[in-house]
């Protein structure tokens, strides 16, 4: 059985005879891409991008993004996004994920999206932009109302350690993504959380996210 845990900043170790095996896909920046890289093992693949955070000094970070996002193992573009609690001007931000989204359409990568109180904002950009790659808001706890207008508007949704259960009732299991994030807990504990708040079978859910996986992860799912 094999799970997926889409969004990470700490590849875990697993020793478990072999019953499961863990794919990760493990967030990093331009900076430190190369580094990490060269450390990985065969079941890490990568995600990078500029952090709404960061977005200063963006050119030649865009520059170095573009080369690393050719690289087989960089499965995604991420994760980028806004954030109006932390980081530089929203306008700033706005336009550096707009180029981080012309890169990801440009390769056909997907999006790991971090937004925080910026929902309007990401509404209007996904509204605008024409595309079919798949944009994924990591992390994810909103409610109810804004769960149900995410998932009309294409948007899939990756949940962790904490979550809303009652918008997770309303996420479709094909547009559902697990992760650790920066959390301690295993991606078996959060699959097996998140599998039992929506009353799957375990290997049922495990088969599911599989599935969902297949859809995009270039290799990952081989």
């Amino acid at each position: 059985m094999t799970l997926f845990d889409i969004h990470t900043h700490n590849v875990k170790p697993y020793t478990k005879g072999g019953l499961i095996d863990i794919k990760s896909i493990l967030n990093t920046f331009p900076e430190d891409f190369n580094d990490l890289s060269k450390s990985a093992n065969e079941s890490t693949w990568f995600s990078c991008g500029i952090h709404p955070w960061y977005v200063d000094g963006k050119t030649e970070r865009l520059k170095s993004l573009e080369e690393i996002i050719k690289h087989d193992r960089v499965v995604a573009v991420g994760e980028v996004g806004l954030d109006k609690l932390k980081g530089p001007d929203l306008n700033l931000q706005i336009e550096v994920f707009e180029e981080q989204i012309s890169l990801a359409n440009k390769y056909g990568k997907p999006l790991i999206i971090h937004c925080v109180k910026a929902w309007d904002e990401l509404v209007a950009l996904k509204k605008g932009v024409k595309t079919d790659i798949p944009w994924i808001i990591h992390g994810y706890r909103g409610g109810v109302e804004q769960t149900k207008q995410l998932v009309s508007l294409g948007f899939y949704l990756s949940i962790g350690e904490k979550f809303n259960l009652e918008s997770l009732k309303h996420i479709p299991v094909n547009s559902l993504f697990c992760e650790t994030d920066e959390s301690s807990k295993s991606i078996e504990a959060i699959y097996k959380q998140v599998s039992m708040s929506l009353g799957f079978d375990f290997n049922q859910f495990a088969f599911r996210m599989l599935g969902n996986m297949s859809k995009f992860a270039f290799g990952l799912t081989k």
